[in-house]
């Protein structure tokens, strides 16, 4: 019970760290490539480069993490994105503004990034039981909501005195320090694995023929893309493009927003954790769902930065609620020999659906006002709850 408690204190300190780095450097990069260029579409394809790598490596990176050492695996990711953003604020430095190379670090970073997630979210299963994981996740997400929360704070009052640059400075010794922390983790044996070559078709592959077989895990992930695909975009891009060009707000303003956005799900987080073993998961997420997408189509309504941040609040409680929920019923549900791959479909879904819903957005800005895609992305989002209500296995799911 110790170990548990340590592990969980150092992961979720790890967390904190690293995602603070993480919520200066989004704001950081898409800023900055917004304003370096001026253009909608470069920023969405941009926003593309940074989330691709989750279609393209989600389900590899899922079998390495079933495979080996998944503190090793959380360790060298951190590292190798540490070494890779660091590189941007020497290009600007040596006032290299070149969009393309920029591009490119951040699919490097995001590459090395996949790795993370579902090692993260495999550890939890390997020293907690079954009754306490919607608990636990609950105290772990508030680490990425108490980070969002710091970290566009912080970025709003270092861009008050120096330039975005330093965002990125910071997030790279964000990584070390993360890194540092989790060296103090101690794990149970590894589980043992199938002796498979881990490179096989089969085994990459086995994590989407898994939620195959077990229906409510194939619908939640087919919800979670086409969810993800209405609200993703809008969440990095849209957003970013409602402030900055539809309101005439500043880089200092957006980050406000985006503490907003951090707030809500802290709070979120927390009303999962003292509801979450009093309702059914599957109803919790589905309700989160449509309160996401609800919310998102009162942004047509903005007429100030501070209307925003009032909504986005009430919208991020939302978020929880479906994060939570998501991670619980795959933690509970599956055998853990399959939690790498099974999170990196959600990893996959999450964030490789991003990087198309972001080069959407991006290019859709430029022919309609981004307050009606708001309204049109948002009443999409709210269907995929109603229609994840319709089926009872997801819906009754404990």
């Amino acid at each position: 019970m110790q170990h548990q408690k340590r592990n969980i204190s150092l992961l979720w300190l790890a967390q904190v760290v690293s995602a603070a780095g993480d919520a200066m450097y989004q704001i950081a990069l898409f800023w900055l490539v917004l304003d370096i260029t001026g253009s909608s579409t470069i920023t969405g394809l941009i926003a593309m480069a940074a989330f691709l790598p989750a279609m393209l490596f989600g389900l590899y990176a899922g079998v390495i993490a079933d495979k080996y050492n998944r503190k090793l695996i959380m360790i060298f990711s951190n590292f190798s994105q540490a070494l890779t953003v660091i590189i941007i604020p020497i290009l600007l430095y040596f006032d290299y503004e070149n969009i393309l190379i920029i591009g490119i670090l951040a699919f490097v970073r995001a590459s090395f990034s996949t790795f993370f997630p579902p090692a993260l979210n495999a550890i939890v299963p390997m020293f907690i039981s079954k009754e306490r994981l919607v608990k636990v996740n609950s105290v772990l997400a508030t680490s990425g909501q108490f980070a969002y929360l710091i970290g566009p704070l912080g970025a709003g009052l270092i861009l008050s005195i120096v330039s975005i640059p330093y965002l990125f400075i910071i997030d790279s010794f964000s990584f070390i320090i993360a890194i540092l922390i989790l060296l103090f983790i101690v794990l149970p044996p590894k589980i043992k694995v199938s002796d498979k070559q881990f490179s096989s078709v089969k085994e990459i592959f086995s994590g989407i023929q898994y939620a195959k077989q077990h229906k409510p895990l194939g619908i939640l992930f087919i919800l979670t893309i086409i969810n993800n695909f209405f609200i993703m975009g809008m969440a990095f891009v849209g957003m970013l493009i409602l402030v900055k060009d539809a309101l005439g707000g500043t880089a200092s303003q957006y980050a406000f927003v985006e503490a907003g956005l951090a707030l809500g799900m802290l709070i979120g987080s927390v009303f999962v954790y003292r509801i979450g073993n009093r309702i059914n998961i599957g109803k919790l997420l589905l309700i989160g769902m449509i309160l996401d997408g609800v919310t998102y189509s009162l942004m047509y309504f903005a007429g100030s930065v501070n209307f925003i941040f009032i909504f986005i609040v009430i919208h991020a409680i939302g978020i929880p609620m479906i994060t939570i929920s998501r991670t619980a019923i795959i933690q509970k549900h599956s055998p853990n020999k399959y939690h790498g791959r099974l999170f990196s479909l959600v990893h996959l879904s999450v964030v490789g659906v991003t990087a198309l819903a972001s080069a959407v957005v991006g290019i859709a800005a430029n022919y309609i006002d981004i307050k009606i895609i708001f309204l049109f992305i948002g009443i999409g989002a709210a269907l995929c709850g109603v229609v994840g209500f319709m089926n009872r296995g997801l819906r009754e799911i404990v």
